[in-house]
């Protein structure tokens, strides 16, 4: 069976397939945005046998221009006992919450990089990945959403306005380093000039996600204006990221 990364109940069944893993709200996984590292490791650390580990964030991301943006939501990754079977999950979403005068976005490009990477004793896998999410009503029709594994290795998209969107790659090898599969993931969102406070990209779902705490964007804006599934299978059996 086929497994994608892209939806919570896929992890639900994997995790049941896995009892003896244990959850950790771990720093092994990383996430950067435009080359920064805003939070857990960057380059990820493996995830070892026998684990499942969640990377939550929630954080405002200014840009040169001082357009703001919101980017929050999970990444997980689970591992089992010999590497042999490795899953990502990924829920988040980003948000145009304004400038320093209230007013649409400029043409901006925000770049969420996953970094993660799995224990293994494999060799190598096939594996697919995945495009899933959706754009939020009234974003200009000029923005974009894209997504490449490992640099370039295979990318999907760019994927335009209105809707939600949803491709799946086809199957190709990777091959181990160090005892370990590199699972890093790039997401481009590029906002068009004219998006209204509120637009969004959500990725990994075509409904929005609620910011776990409601976010200070006054708050934000005032410090501005004062300057200030990969799852891996052995031999030639997919997996996907």
């Amino acid at each position: 069976m086929k497994t994608t990364e892209t939806r919570n109940g896929v992890l639900a069944v994997l995790t049941a397939l896995l009892p003896a893993a244990v959850t950790l709200k771990a720093n092994d996984i990383g996430i950067s945005v435009n080359g920064t590292c805003e939070a857990g490791s960057c380059p990820g650390i493996p995830i070892p046998f026998n684990s499942t580990q969640v990377l939550t964030f929630d954080f405002t991301f200014a840009l040169p221009d001082g357009d703001v943006y919101l980017i929050d939501g999970s990444f997980t990754g689970t591992n089992n006992s010999n590497g042999s079977s490795a899953s990502n999950v990924y829920d988040f979403q980003v948000t145009y919450e304004g400038n320093a005068t209230g007013g649409p976005s400029a043409a901006d490009t925000i770049t969420v990089q996953r970094d993660a990477a799995f224990q293994t004793s494999l060799a190598s896998a096939d594996f697919d990945t995945s495009l899933v999410g959706a754009f939020s009503p009234g974003i200009a029709a000029s923005s974009s959403a894209s997504t490449c594994f490992d640099g370039t290795l295979t990318c999907l998209g760019p994927v335009t306005p209105p809707g939600s969107f949803n491709q799946i790659s086809g199957e190709f090898p990777i091959t181990s380093s160090d005892g370990a599969f590199l699972d890093d993931k790039t997401f481009t969102n590029d906002f068009g000039a004219g998006s209204p406070v509120g637009s969004y990209i959500v990725w990994g779902q075509t409904t929005p996600i609620q910011p776990p705490v409601p976010e200070p964007a006054s708050l934000s804006l005032l410090s501005i204006g004062l300057g200030g599934i990969f799852v891996a299978r052995l031999l030639r059996r997919p997996r996907s990221a």
